[in-house]
Parts: structure tokens; sequence; C-alpha cells
């Protein structure tokens, strides 16, 4: 039964999993946002990160610890106005895991338009005698700002149909993803997008941020196939901030995430 749930709530592309807390209470928009979990949701947006920063997270859907994820994040900067991502994250538990790592670098091209690519491998275990097997990717995404109010942002993960080695010889699906955001002031965000994997239904994504004052975020969103709802909220602290989400489906129950995040001085 674990293994059936698996396979049906998570295919081989691990991009369906929200990564961090923030696009987890967004309904998992993610794909037009700058911060650290860009090397998860689009590398394009790591040019939002100005100092070396680092996270964990950790998400746990339907509170069940065989179908959980938790992953790793380190952003750095370069000289020249580039920043290197690597991302890690262990999905599953020991009768069936697939584990994901990243290394990314995005850049600006002026001060409106970014751009990432990102490497991707991906290793699978499945006990019973059906052993390993791996692959080899890429996903890449660009950031766009509009206006002052309106931002565009778009991904693509496994354009290439890479195949996975060993028994099973399956290949990846291809994601793609687009949204626009739309900032009316300094202290609110309303984000919505479609994503679509092969094979399957298109999936809304959408959700609102925020910030009533400097150290507090509140946020909420909406997500198809199935319908799910979400909220959440983020607290900064000096260089610290955790961000705490929650999923509801109304069959299946509630999905939390939990982030956190540290900027280097």
């Amino acid at each position: 039964m674990i293994l059936l749930g698996c396979a049906v709530l998570h295919p081989a592309s691990g991009q369906e999993r929200p990564s961090g807390g923030r696009s987890a209470a967004m309904g998992g928009y993610g794909v037009t946002l700058d911060d650290v979990w860009s090397a998860f949701n689009n590398p394009a947006g790591l040019t939002g990160v100005d100092r070396v920063t680092a996270g964990l997270y950790h998400y746990t859907p339907f509170l069940l610890d065989e179908l959980s994820t938790r992953g790793a994040v380190l952003a750095v900067p370069d000289q020249r106005k580039g920043v290197f991502g690597l991302s890690l994250s262990y999905y599953g538990y020991r009768l069936y895991n697939e584990k994901q790592a990243g290394l990314a670098y995005a850049r600006r091209f002026g001060e409106n338009l970014s751009a990432g690519l990102q490497i991707d491998y991906i290793g699978t275990y499945l006990s019973e005698g059906y052993g390993k097997g791996h692959a080899l990717t890429f996903d890449a995404g660009f950031r766009a700002r509009l206006t002052r109010q309106l931002v565009l942002g778009g991904h693509v993960y496994n354009p290439v149909k890479a195949k996975r080695s060993g028994p099973s010889g399956e290949t990846l699906p291809s994601v793609f993803a687009t949204g626009i955001s739309y900032h009316p002031s300094d202290k609110v965000m309303l984000g919505a997008g479609v994503e679509k994997e092969e094979r399957e239904e298109a999936v809304f994504r959408s959700g609102i941020e925020y910030r009533p004052v400097k150290a507090l975020y509140l946020r909420a969103g909406l997500s198809t196939a199935p319908v799910t709802t979400s909220f959440g909220a983020g607290l900064v602290v000096d260089e610290f901030k955790i961000d705490l989400a929650a999923g509801h489906h109304r069959q299946l129950g509630y999905s939390p995430t939990v982030s956190l995040s540290y900027r280097f001085r």
C-alpha cells in the first residue's frame, strides 16, 4: 500500500513536491519567487539572493512519514551578478526512495531579466530485488519584470526526456510551468500560474502573501488536480527566517511543511 501511495502521489519527476514553506503556503506557486528556494522552484529566482544563504526543509504529505521529503539548499552569489546554487533532497523511506541533487547557476541580464540553468541528478532505490536506477537531466527558467508591479516567470524541467537506468528504463516526465505575480505594494504579492506535466492534468496554482510588519509574513493559496487549500506564515529573526505551511485536502487531510534559512553576514 505504501509503495502504491508513492507511485500515485509522487511521480519520478520530483518537481511537484513543495520546496520551502513559502511556496507550500501559496498553493505550490513559486515560478516568480526570488529566494534561496528557487533552486527547487525556478533557478532564475536565485538572483534574488544577495548573500550566502543556506536552508533546510521538511514536507510530510498527509502526515505520512513514508511519503515525506527532506531537502537542503545553499546559494552563493559571485562577483559577476550571478548566483551558484546547490540543492539536495530525499524522498521516501527504506523500501522506496528517491535522491535528487542539483547544481544551478543564475544571473541577471540587465535590470529586469534573470535566467537560470540547473543540472539534476536523480537516484532511485526500490527494494524486493528491483534494484537501483539513476538519471541525469536539467531544468531552466527565466524571470522577467514587465513593469514595476508585474513579474512573469517560466520554468521547464527535463525537456530532453531523460531515461532512468536500471530494470525499468523509465522515461522521466517533462514539466512546464509559467506564472505571473502582481505587487500592488511592498507589503502584498499575488501570484497565479499553471504547471503541466506530461500525461497529467494541468495544475493551477495561486497564492497571496501579506507582510503586515517587517518581521512577519502571512500567506494563503489554492491549487487544483486535486483541489487543495493552503496557508502559512513566515517569521524573520535577525538573519534567520522560518516558514511554516499546511496544505489541506478534503479527503486526505493535512500536509505540513517547515523550512528554515539563514543569511550569512
